[in-house]
């Protein structure tokens, strides 16, 4: 994972103009009950994009970004040294993650889940980071997606996926409470993920008057609010 993500170029620049993106960064917080200034550990946190949006909340007080590439990092590292933020950068390769027994207040962990080997045991390492009560919030892909994302990268819409695996929901869950995690609050999101303003407006709207099960069947994203009990 590490050699495929140095190999990326341009990360933000076609994030920057996929709206699906930054809705994991909007979704998640609308979602999740991060107290304010957390000490907070951003699991693959590739170019600190999550970092840098919880922080603009009030909810990071610090925060330690770590992942699997080099070179995101230091895109990471560039970015949050032009904001007044306490971090630290981690590189990452194997278990156990590089972290003391209930470290962190909060742990966010975007679209990772899929693309890391053996997740049950990455999930019990994030569990064993936190602190008692404290709260991870998990975004992944909807597994129907696939297909989607497989034809993007072919076509050179977006950046490829890269070496993955998605998940069912019932799998997250499973993994989830083995893990020791209690969630709080699951939901899925994004029913439209690109187009112009119109159409991805008209995807909120439907998101907002649909019921669960439609979103869980359809959404593109799903989200897990879980605490650590």
């Amino acid at each position: 994972m590490g050699r495929f993500w140095d190999s990326v170029s341009g990360y933000d620049d076609i994030n920057r103009e996929t709206y699906s993106y930054f809705r994991r960064f909007t979704d998640g917080y609308r979602l999740s009950s991060i107290a304010e200034q957390s000490y907070v550990l951003d699991i693959c946190a590739h170019t600190g994009n999550g970092t840098h949006f919880f922080f603009q909340q009030g909810k990071v007080r610090a925060a330690v970004c770590a992942d699997v590439s080099e070179r995101m990092l230091e895109v990471c590292r560039r970015r949050l040294e032009q904001i007044k933020i306490d971090f630290s950068l981690v590189r990452f390769s194997s278990y156990p993650l590089p972290f003391s027994d209930e470290e962190f207040d909060a742990v966010l962990c975007f679209e990772t889940l899929e693309h890391l080997p053996q997740p049950g045991e990455f999930l019990e390492e994030l569990y064993r980071v936190l602190k008692p009560n404290g709260e991870l919030l998990l975004t992944t892909p909807n597994s129907l997606w696939e297909p989607v994302h497989w034809l993007a990268a072919i076509l050179e819409i977006h950046h490829s996926e890269g070496p993955h695996k998605f998940l069912s929901k019932r799998m997250v869950i499973q993994l989830l409470n083995k893990a020791g995690f209690h969630i709080t609050r699951e939901d899925t999101t994004v029913l439209i993920p690109a187009g112009p303003k119109s159409i991805t407006a008209l995807g909120e709207f439907l998101e907002r008057v649909s019921g669960r099960w439609l979103r869980s069947l359809l959404g593109l994203r799903r989200i897990f609010i879980c605490r650590k009990i």
